[in-house]
């Protein structure tokens, strides 16, 4: 039976995930409901029942100083859900502009054990190619630890073609990087897949936006297959976890790459980690 890794989901401490809910009220989720409450428990009751068995959860920093915080507060969840119906693997953050952005992280990594590190370019206001990044860069080349990077900077979620560009340079400059772009850059989905056959390094999880599951050819799934991670958005998402499960069955994969996409992909990337 195929194991499912959601590795975007965001549990966030209880007074940033009702700012966060506050803002998709008010800027996108005008007509439509959000598909899950924020309440942890809740939503990982409701994503053990669609199937999921572990998730990546993702913390991200708007401004710089509140980064160690998140970090701390991403690692007590973990602790939290322990004995909950699905494992939880705990994800950090950083800004740039933080007094020591890679002493951060190695704090996520070596004291609170975190698996992941979320950098959203549009919440905290920068560019992933800030030069400020060149020490973290340089940790999760050495360690081996993923990054899921929210390339775009508009406030609907979505990334323009050109917003690429960033991406591309830190794949170039640090080839070591393991790079995941968020919701396959979504709707620069082609363009994206472009740098994915480019770069050995570049991953993207195939997260939809609120509404909109990612499109792109099949036959292009097909052949990045090893190179794409399943993601919900829980619980800031109307598309359920089953209808995004269901998408990524609807690109025709065999056995083999839908196991990959849907669990196995993610898995990896954790186990070899250093």
């Amino acid at each position: 039976m195929t194991e499912i890794v959601d590795s975007h989901v965001h549990l966030l401490p209880d007074r940033i995930a009702r700012k966060i809910r506050a803002f998709f009220d008010e800027h996108i989720n005008k007509d439509t409901k959000l598909a899950y409450p924020l309440d942890h428990a809740t939503v990982l009751e409701s994503l053990h029942q669609a199937g999921v068995k572990a998730i990546w959860t993702l913390p991200y920093a708007h401004k710089a100083g509140i980064a160690a915080g998140l970090n701390t507060a991403s690692a007590q969840i973990v602790i939290e859900q322990t004995a909950g119906p699905v494992e939880v693997i705990g994800g950090a953050t950083v800004h740039p502009h933080d007094t020591d952005p890679a002493g951060i992280v190695r704090q996520a990594l070596d004291e609170y054990g975190l698996k992941v590190l979320k950098l959203h370019c549009s919440v905290g206001n920068f560019e992933v190619d800030d030069p400020a990044f060149g020490p973290v860069w340089k940790l999760v080349s050495e360690r081996r630890m993923p990054v899921v990077i929210h390339i775009g900077h508009s406030v609907s979620g979505y990334t323009a073609a050109e917003e690429l560009a960033p991406i591309e340079r830190v794949a170039q400059s640090w080839p070591e990087a393991r790079l995941i772009l968020a919701h396959c850059g979504h709707s620069a989905g082609p363009e994206a897949l472009v740098l994915l056959e480019r770069y050995p390094n570049l991953y993207a999880d195939l997260t939809p936006v609120v509404t909109e599951p990612v499109a792109l050819p099949p036959d292009k799934v097909r052949q990045l297959a090893s190179k794409l991670l399943f993601g919900s958005d829980a619980p800031n998402v109307v598309l359920t976890v089953p209808q995004s499960i269901a998408h990524i069955k609807s690109f025709g994969l065999d056995a083999t790459n839908e196991a990959a996409i849907l669990g196995g992909n993610a898995r990896r990337l954790v186990a070899e980690m250093i």
